[in-house]
């Protein structure tokens, strides 16, 4: 299939299954100018969906590079008002989001942890009530990549140039079912047998999770009358979406009250333009007590206490270590493929939907019934071949739910 041939079936499987544009509907997609070629496929798409306008929010790689060296220390300790305002009046209309990921992981790889530390900061208290909004589903958005030159050569370094960014597309076009002669059918087919494993999962009501591996001995509570999810999620106007392309998972919040043990990553984590790597956390009582890690350490540091929060999980992920991404070999640096390569956790904020009737609660109420809050969420993935995962109940019995880090139930 011809490039652009190729990039057209990418885009219209997103805004079919993933945004699942509404006729009248208004869309932004967030993306950099390297994405370009997507960006109009998308916005194309998304106009002979029916959509009434496409708002294209577009950002230049290396430009951010230059604030983050140049910007004094104050501008990424705030947000104007007239952004949050601009995302407030979105929510109000129910605009679809779609972000598509383009550049690197490392693009801020020199950049001060501090400067990054504060944006993220800043960032997450400006839009902590865009946040929650998507937490509750109370609009369409998704997530997608689109890669780069530079992000290609990251990830396959024996190429240079184009034939590094084709390799990278063409491998995210199968893990996004793109390269299904009908992807929107393969996409029903998948979401169903992760929706089917996530009501199995959540009728056995295990009180608790034990994770061991070789880099991992925890034990994860869950809360009273748990809920796992799957792969799509329904809007509050009862339209399906698709919030993350590709997707493996099935997933909830446990009880950050408590989580007790270590849990060590088996995957780099690309966060804020940074690569984290070679890390582990100590939690007790639910809060991270100490840490460590080879790789970023300060970015890491930064990141936990950003808010009071970000010290205590906000979802627990299942992914089998016999999926497409894992099996494919490929590292990508970018947690949306990664996290659906192995089983993952979340430290930060959690899913109301994982508890009945959770979208209505208030914050202090999901709080108080074991759902962490904070103004990040940040996915690191911890899943590896050795994981072994066992199902605790309340009455004490023991059930197998991974083996060798695959699924056994």
């Amino acid at each position: 299939m011809e490039y652009l041939e190729l990039v057209k079936k990418y885009a219209e499987t997103v805004v079919r299954v993933g945004l699942n544009v509404q006729p009248g509907q208004k869309v932004v997609l967030n993306a950099d100018i390297d994405a370009i070629d997507f960006v109009r496929a998308v916005t194309k798409a998304s106009y002979e969906a029916g959509a009434s306008e496409v708002i294209q929010k577009l950002t230049d790689g290396p430009s951010t590079q230059m604030k983050f060296e140049y910007a004094p220390m104050e501008v990424f300790e705030t947000i104007e008002q007239y952004k949050i305002d601009e995302t407030s009046a979105y929510l109000k209309e129910k605009v679809a989001h779609l972000r598509i990921y383009s550049q690197t992981p490392e693009l801020l790889k020199d950049a001060d942890p501090k400067k990054i530390a504060a944006n993220a900061k800043a960032l997450g208290e400006a839009n902590k009530d865009f946040a929650r909004a998507v937490g509750r589903y109370d609009f369409s958005w998704c997530i997608v990549a689109f890669p780069n030159v530079a992000w290609g050569e990251l990830v396959f370094p024996e190429l240079k140039g184009e034939a590094a960014r084709l390799k990278l597309l063409d491998a995210m076009i199968k893990a996004v079912r793109v390269d299904n002669e009908d992807p929107v059918e393969a996409w029903r087919i998948h979401n169903d047998n992760l929706n089917t494993r996530a009501r199995q999962l959540t009728e056995k009501a295990y009180d608790r999770l034990h994770y061991k591996s070789s880099r991992t001995d925890v034990e994860i509570g869950l809360t009273e009358n748990n809920i796992w999810l799957g792969a799509s999620a329904v809007n509050s106007d009862g339209v399906e979406i698709q919030v993350n392309m590709p997707t493996e998972e099935i997933f909830t919040s446990p009880d950050y009250r408590r989580v007790n043990g270590v849990i060590g990553n088996t995957r780099p984590l690309a966060y804020q333009g940074a690569i984290v790597d070679d890390f582990k956390l100590t939690f007790k009582d639910g809060v991270v007590v100490d840490f460590e890690a080879g790789v970023g350490y300060d970015v890491l540091e930064n990141m936990l206490n950003n808010d009071e929060g970000a010290r205590r999980l906000g979802e627990i992920a299942l992914v089998p270590d016999d999926s497409p991404i894992s099996n494919s070999g490929i590292l990508y640096y970018n947690t949306l493929y990664d996290e659906n390569a192995s089983c993952h956790v979340a430290l930060g904020r959690s899913f109301p939907n994982t508890i009945e009737a959770g979208k209505d609660l208030s914050k202090e109420a999901l709080f108080e019934r074991g759902l962490n809050q904070s103004n990040i969420h940040v996915d690191f993935m911890m899943g590896s071949s050795d994981l072994s995962i066992d199902g605790i109940k309340k009455d004490g019995t023991v059930e197998p739910v991974f083996r060798n880090g695959n699924w056994v139930i």
